[in-house]
């Protein structure tokens, strides 16, 4: 069984000039238990005090060297992450979202996140998305998701982020990738770049 889990940085409207989402995928259950492993450690650990009240590990609340560390962590699991960005600066884009509204371009990233993972449409894989729309909306947006990947073994959830170590991971990875494409800060994603690919959102 593979585990993806799937967040984003920046926006799509506002001042922001790039939106991006991240893709998580851990190929077994052993790595995600490292993973959390890794947290209760550094809440007991290093990071006892600033993680003291800290119910969900944040990038954005998080500080540089707490991040570097996760990070590392990370790395030395057998995972792969994609990450799909948006330039808000294009025309072609600002047209397409002005057509296609929010919800649609964002589903459409993720179906092309999705494409790039090599799944076995055979076994049952667990898809863990940070909750983000509304409820009436939730449902058929799973629903997409499963017809998509053509697979009756996956499921897809909208789940609360503090809940699932592997979407706060995956925070930390869309962040990162945010840092880079909005700021050029690098040093995030040299620690994860042999298992890490940035592409553009194309029509």
């Amino acid at each position: 069984m593979k585990l993806i889990y799937i967040d984003e940085s920046g926006g799509l409207k506002g001042s922001f000039n790039y939106f991006n989402i991240s893709l998580l995928l851990l190929n077994n259950t052993k790595d995600l238990k490292k993973l959390e492993y890794s947290i209760k450690r550094f809440r007991k650990g290093k990071y006892k005090k600033k993680l003291k009240n800290v119910k969900e590990i944040k990038a954005y609340k998080s500080s540089e060297n707490l991040i570097i560390d996760l990070l590392k962590v990370l790395n030395e699991t057998d995972f792969k992450v994609y990450s799909i960005f948006f330039d808000n600066k294009k025309i072609i884009n600002r047209n397409i979202l002005k057509k296609k509204g929010v919800n649609e371009v964002y589903q459409s990233m993720i179906f092309k996140l999705l494409e790039k993972v090599d799944l076995d449409i055979q076994a049952k894989n667990e898809i863990y998305l940070d909750k983000f729309l509304p409820r009436f909306l939730e449902k058929q947006f799973r629903l997409n998701i499963e017809k998509f990947l053509d697979n009756n073994h996956s499921k897809v959830y909208c789940v609360k982020s503090e809940k699932f170590i592997g979407i706060q991971f995956v925070d930390l990875v869309s962040w990162s990738s945010f840092q880079y494409l909005e700021k050029n800060k690098q040093n995030f994603l040299k620690i994860i770049k042999n298992k890490y690919i940035l592409f553009e959102y194309q029509k």
